[in-house]
């Protein structure tokens, strides 16, 4: 490993300034707080180099406690500390020390660690012990660490299609349940959505993911030279339903919208008609029984805004970048009762060989993906 800073300072002038000695076991408390105060521009960077030498020497009896200093620590920071995990199992594995096996299975159960940390742990663990994927993986299908969870889902998908392939239909059914209920990636959501159905089981995808269904529609306005999205058309300075505005081609008037896809595509070509060079409102409400802060998941083929109870949530300016699930994210807090949601989509002449989409996804979940519904949601 190569570690390049601004000045130099060899390991052993380090142990020689800080009265370190290599067979002490060193207080990494201070050295971890220096590096997790590192800036970006080089802030820092001095005293983090002098802080990463003292780190890189950790005895590798320690590693846990290195590993702990990543724990709500920067992306800059984590990387820091991460290049000092990986001096000292260098150092390890060239002085042929063990790795302290029963310190790190510890860690990784403490799902309160950093999700980074741990899977490095997981790694390590399962590459020295062939067994421990067999005996952690079970225990994470709810694991707060994205990583983790989608092994330990792949884990229970393969195990289900096993069942079904051998008519084992019983057992399966219960296992593509718990991996359709854990799951927050959509290739295994949609993969265990499938087997249900094929499983004779009735699912709503679109209630399970949260996606808002029920909206009111009003447009075309005009979008020339891709200037309509921040043009402030009448919906965005108050919402009157029962206007009728000036449109892009004649009067318009809000209309009802309601969709029936799994995976809550709101099609404007579908609800306005097909136009280019065009813009589109969507309004709906969503009503919680108590404040609460939720995640707001998007997906959008074209430019858009979001507004929720009048205040700007979310622009997004980029285009044709497709529309994967969950794209954009925002956190937003919402009022006890009803909140009013305003989406703004535009439409431009797309480039050659790409379609004329006018749509979007929106749906309303917590931090790890759950749909958080509202009260008043229409069935499907």
């Amino acid at each position: 490993m190569i570690f390049r800073f601004g000045t130099f300072i060899t390991a052993v002038s380090v142990m020689m300034v800080f009265g370190l000695r290599s067979d002490e076991d060193p207080d990494l408390k201070p050295s971890i707080q220096t590096i997790r105060q590192v800036g970006t521009n080089g802030k820092g960077s001095p005293e983090a180099a002098e802080a990463w030498m003292i780190l890189a020497q950790t005895p590798i009896e320690q590693l846990p406690q290195l590993l702990t200093g990543m724990d709500g620590a920067t992306p800059l920071a984590r990387n820091w500390i991460q290049t000092a995990v990986d001096a000292c199992m260098e150092r390890a594995e060239k002085n042929k020390k063990p790795l302290p096996i029963k310190a790190l299975e510890k860690f990784l159960v403490d799902t309160r660690h950093d999700p980074q940390a741990r899977r490095f742990v997981f790694d390590c663990v399962c590459q020295l012990d062939k067994s421990a994927r067999d005996r952690f993986l079970p225990k994470m299908v709810n694991d707060p660490s994205p990583e983790l969870r989608r092994e330990a889902i792949s884990r229970l998908l393969d195990e289900a299609e096993k069942l079904y392939r051998t008519e084992k239909k019983t057992e399966a059914l219960t296992i593509y349940r718990l991996a359709f209920a854990s799951a927050r990636e959509k290739d295994q959501i949609d993969k265990s959505n499938s087997r249900l159905k094929d499983l004779g089981q009735t699912i709503d995808l679109a209630k399970h993911l949260g996606f808002l269904l029920d909206w009111k529609l009003l447009g075309p306005f005009p979008n020339v030279e891709q200037a309509g999205v921040d043009k402030c058309y009448p919906p965005e300075k108050a919402l009157n339903f029962k206007e009728e505005y000036d449109g892009k081609e004649g009067k318009v008037r809000w209309k009802d919208y309601l969709s029936k896809d799994d995976n809550g595509i709101i099609d404007l070509n579908d609800g306005l008609g097909e136009h280019l060079q065009a813009v589109g409102y969507a309004a709906t409400d969503f009503t919680t029984k108590a404040a609460c802060d939720v995640e707001v998941r998007i997906a959008c083929f074209t430019v858009f805004k979001l507004w929720v109870n009048g205040e700007l949530a979310l622009h997004r300016a980029d285009a044709y970048t497709g529309m994967q699930f969950d794209h954009y994210r925002t956190k937003i807090r919402l009022r006890e009762g009803k909140n009013t949601f305003l989406f703004k989509v535009c439409t431009d002449v797309p480039p050659p060989q790409l379609p004329k989409l006018w749509r979007f996804q929106l749906r309303v979940c917590d931090a790890d993906g759950v749909a958080i519904l509202s009260t008043k949601r229409p069935e499907n």
